[in-house]
């Protein structure tokens, strides 16, 4: 009777685990390509583009094999890739608020919108 009853706190342990583990959070970051040739300076993009969201969209469709839309924290210098490309394409250079579950650096996107915070500090990034 004691097995049982130490099994069924274990199995109620890893049980919330897991459970605290899926709960959705909130990440943020910049979208740009997942081979960071954005956020670099000087940018690494064909001559005459200027501008974040004109670079990234060059990496993710005018090159073969096409880079992927990641969610880069230059704070901590993490990235996380992201489920659902279509979803983070109109957010393309900028940054964002990502909610969303993490499994393995990959986020489940459930919702994003701009970091308004993020350009009232400094609105020329």
């Amino acid at each position: 009777m004691r097995r049982f009853i130490v099994g069924i706190a274990g199995l109620t342990f890893m049980m919330a685990t897991y459970c605290a583990a899926q709960s959705p959070k909130t990440f943020t970051g910049e979208i740009t390509d997942e081979h960071l040739n954005c956020v670099q300076t000087p940018m690494k993009g064909p001559d005459g583009i200027k501008q974040k969201d004109a670079c990234v969209l060059y990496w993710a469709h005018f090159v073969t094999p096409p880079s992927k839309y990641v969610l880069y924290d230059a704070a901590t210098k993490t990235i996380h890739q992201l489920d659902d490309q279509d979803k983070v394409q109109p957010y393309v250079g900028a940054k964002v608020l990502i909610t969303g579950t993490e499994t393995d650096k990959t986020i489940k996107v459930s919702d994003i919108k701009v970091d308004e915070n993020a350009y009232k500090s400094n609105p020329r990034s």
